[in-house]
Formats: structure tokens, C-alpha cells, sequence
């Protein structure tokens, strides 16, 4: 691993929950080795991105069932934000990493959406 490389590893935050056994798929092992940390690593960068959508004077009207499907819509559907976060994210990988990222990209960037809605939903209170 290259100098660069390691200092990306190196910087991400621990999650102590976020456990690998020999029982899980190679996706499930990148989820909690890769994906959780820099999605928590890139946390403050992801809702500043998002604050402008959630700003908006509609959505303080909603209730927070409609607040979590519009959370929803705007990651799922929305492709440019959808585009952006997960650039946010993958480019925070190493070359190994990326790798096994555009091997699994649509399981991988199913999975960084669902990661991320439940972190702006937690974040929110909702």
C-alpha cells in the first residue's frame, strides 16, 4: 500500500459495531470496512451537501413520515445528487478499494444510499 493509500485508511474513524466475521459476504466485509467508516469520516461534507435540499419551506412542512420518503426520493431518485454523494464517498477509497467498488458498483451504491438515508434520518431526529 502506498504512502497515500495507507493515509486514507489511516484516517477514518473506528467503528466498534461495524463487525467482520468469516460468515459474511465480501460485500457485507466492505460495507463495515470501507463504507461505514468514510461515510461517517465524510459526514459533516454529505449533510452540507444535502442541507440545501432539506432547506427548502416544503419540506419543514412535512410530517416526518413524508420527511423520511422525501429523504428517500431525493437520494434514490435525484441522479445528480445521487451522483455527487456517491462521488463524495468512492473517492475516498483506496485503488483496492475502488476496485472491488466498480466490481459490486450497483450493490455498493444501493448500499451507500440506504447507509446515508439512515444517517441524515438519524441526524434529523426523524
Amino acid at each position: 500500500m502506498t504512502k497515500i493509500q495507507h493515509s486514507k485508511t489511516s484516517i477514518r474513524p473506528q467503528i466498534p459495531t461495524a463487525l467482520v466475521n468469516e460468515n459474511m459476504t465480501n460485500e457485507e466485509k466492505f460495507q463495515n470496512t470501507t463504507l461505514r467508516p468514510v461515510i461517517k469520516m465524510q459526514h459533516d461534507l454529505l449533510f452540507m451537501r444535502l442541507e440545501s435540499e432539506l432547506n427548502q419551506a416544503a419540506f419543514q412542512d412535512l410530517t416526518k413520515e413524508a420527511k423520511k420518503q422525501f429523504i428517500q426520493n431525493v437520494l434514490f431518485k435525484g441522479n445528480a445528487i445521487r451522483s455527487e454523494v456517491i462521488g463524495l464517498i468512492s473517492g475516498c477509497f483506496t485503488l483496492e478499494e475502488y476496485g472491488f467498488y466498480r466490481e459490486n458498483a450497483k450493490t455498493m451504491n444501493k448500499r451507500i444510499i440506504q447507509i446515508i438515508i439512515e444517517r441524515v434520518i438519524s441526524t434529523l431526529g426523524l
